[in-house]
């Protein structure tokens, strides 16, 4: 009689539950593992291909403006102050960074379909 009684509050309050998260009428709290976000390098795409930018490219585009082959979270181009440099760089070859929330996540079920490796 209990359970009746909470669910029944639940449902009286319009809070409900689906794919892992609760919802309220003011916000959503989600408890799922969305995956891994998209690391620094993979957030910078080319304007005419959103999504599919050619990760070799980009790398060498990268690499070109100072970071190193390899450093997907740009940690060398951080330790080093260089980020400012390295963006304007990266726009002026014709990129555009996003940011982790536009990207989403590596799991192709939260993925945005905007970031790609």
């Amino acid at each position: 009689m209990k359970k009746f009684y909470l669910i029944f509050l639940l449902f009286l309050s319009g809070c409900f539950y689906h794919d892992g998260c609760i919802y309220t009428p003011q916000m959503v709290n989600c408890f799922v593992g969305k995956g891994d976000i998209f690391p620094s390098i993979a957030r910078f795409q080319k304007v005419e291909g959103i999504g599919k930018t050619d990760a070799k490219q980009r790398w060498k585009d990268a690499v070109d403006c100072g970071s190193k082959y390899g450093d997907e979270d740009l940690i060398y181009i951080n330790d080093n102050n260089l980020y400012s440099i390295f963006h304007s760089c990266m726009v002026k070859k014709g990129y555009k960074r996003f940011h982790p929330a536009e990207c989403g996540y590596q799991n192709p079920k939260w993925d945005k379909g905007v970031c790609n490796l």
